[in-house]
């Protein structure tokens, strides 16, 4: 990784969307978008069409309750069927007669029928057995679930099995990204995803699993040999390292650390966990680690005025947020409350006008409230987001979604949300807040010529430099307002 920042260049604060978690942000990194277009509202939202949860989180026994048939589906044909609005960078690329290659990446939506198996170690589960394809690029990659083939037909190497999470695992994605490249058979865009950092930080926090960033480096290593060294990669491709979140870490005294959302809201009737709605139910959670998103049933001003005052009243919990017209019908825009005081902002609609302020990617803003909220400051017609960078696009872009919760809520540094039946990260690492130690991810480019990346780069920008790159039109630029 060193390398290629020397033949490249290191932007060290990409800024990834809200919420900061990963169904929501990897799909904001393949789709250059913000969940109000690409559908995907987190880890865990009620999807009212089918009345419905779905859920993408990593709490074992929520998932077993659900039925790992019911998770396997949902995965698989859902969350890049119907629930994904936006094109991918697979869909995109393909469709100009390019290819693609997706290696392990969580969403893969694209142009091509794949047979999907299921490993015998989840067969023999109640309510899993599955047939069918799923559609992704012409180079598709999901472990054991998707075993791929290079364009010479030759199968892919893979580490499978319940010891490598059915072939989900960094092993597995190195071994294929290695096969690739020592055949000469990368695609014109390939995607290849090292997810467990992510698991281990989430166990022992994120400096305690700084081995696992070595492992992959020595992966990377490997592959780059196969191709015929780094210097010889470089001289016709393109390489961008990145995350899709940073990584908070959580205290280790429970009592402190866990945030108890249904003891906080105990004064509302409470949908139980990843079930649809009863009659009699007020209020429904979805957490989503560090953030949650509250529905209501019956949205009522006075009903979500007591929700945020409930929820504020423990000093853990940093902010709510929420559509300003929830609780003052006749306003427009969006209302920020946390312990520093309230404060409301939307769009100028006519632009750069008097008392309105600039975010760092040029969208004009108005504002009215106390700015310690957000700890924003304001001058000479720009504002600068401090502890909560890109708030303003990052906020809007998610309430801007009608599959989001009425109300959304986020913990401060140190704490996690907890409910009946998750399991909280306690004494390891989280993420999915505003705050900036979720928010930051470091992004490594090399390749054949200089690259200049953004000076305010955030994760939405990887998307359409790959496609300018590629010399494909996209419907954003890098550095443009979403």
């Amino acid at each position: 990784m060193q390398r290629l920042v020397e033949a490249g260049t290191m932007h060290e604060q990409s800024v990834t969307i809200f919420p900061s978690i990963t169904p929501a942000a990897t799909t904001s990194i393949v789709t250059g978008c913000y969940p109000a277009e690409h559908g995907i509202a987190g880890a865990s939202w009620f999807d009212q069409q089918r009345e419905e949860i779905a859920y993408y989180g990593d709490d074992f026994w929520v998932i077993a309750r659900e039925g790992f048939g019911e998770f396997i589906r949902d995965f698989l044909m859902r969350l890049n069927g119907d629930r994904l609005t936006a094109p991918t960078l697979f869909e995109m690329v393909e469709r100009t007669g390019r290819t693609a290659a997706c290696l392990n990446y969580l969403v893969f939506r694209g142009l091509s029928a794949h047979k999907v198996s299921l490993p015998a170690a989840l067969t023999a589960l109640p309510g899993v057995p599955f047939t069918g394809t799923v559609e992704g690029p012409s180079v598709l990659s999901l472990g054991d679930f998707v075993g791929p083939r290079t364009p010479h037909g030759r199968p892919l190497a893979e580490k499978g099995g319940l010891f490598h999470r059915f072939g989900m695992d960094d092993a597995s994605t190195g071994a294929m990204l290695r096969d690739l490249m020592s055949e000469g058979s990368l695609a014109d865009l390939t995607v290849a995803y090292f997810a467990d950092n992510d698991y281990r930080s989430h166990k022992v926090g994120p400096h305690a699993a700084l081995d696992v960033i070595g492992r992959v480096d020595q992966m990377l290593a490997e592959a780059f040999d196969a191709g015929g060294g780094l210097d010889e990669v470089l001289r016709d491709t393109y390489v961008i390292i990145t995350s899709d979140h940073g990584h908070c870490e959580v205290l280790a005294d429970a009592a402190r650390s866990e945030i108890h959302l249904d003891a906080l809201l105990a004064n509302f009737r409470q949908a139980e966990l990843a079930r649809a709605w009863k009659k009699a139910d007020e209020i429904m959670i979805c957490p989503n680690m560090r953030a949650a998103q509250i529905y209501l049933q019956r949205p009522r001003p006075d009903i979500a005025r007591r929700i945020v005052d409930d929820l504020l009243k423990d000093p853990r919990v940093d902010m709510a947020l929420w559509r300003s017209s929830l609780i003052e019908p006749a306003a427009t825009g969006y209302t920020v409350a946390g312990r520093r005081g309230v404060l409301s902002f939307e769009r100028s609609t006519g632009g750069l006008a008097a008392g309105s302020v600039a975010d760092d990617v040029g969208t004009a803003w108005s504002w009215r409230g106390e700015p310690a909220t957000l700890d924003i400051e304001t001058s000479d017609g720009r504002v600068r987001f401090n502890l909560h960078p890109n708030a303003f696009e990052r906020i809007a872009g998610v309430l801007d979604l009608d599959k989001a919760g009425e109300i959304w809520v986020t913990a401060t540094p140190g704490c996690e949300f907890q409910v009946p039946g998750g399991d909280a990260h306690v004494g390891g690492a989280s993420h999915g807040a505003l705050h900036a130690l979720d928010s930051y991810s470091p992004v490594i480019v090399a390749g054949p010529s200089p690259v200049s990346l953004p000076r305010h780069m955030r994760s939405v920008d990887v998307a359409p430099l790959c496609m300018e790159w590629l010399g494909i039109d996209m419907r954003y630029k890098v550095g443009e307002p979403r």
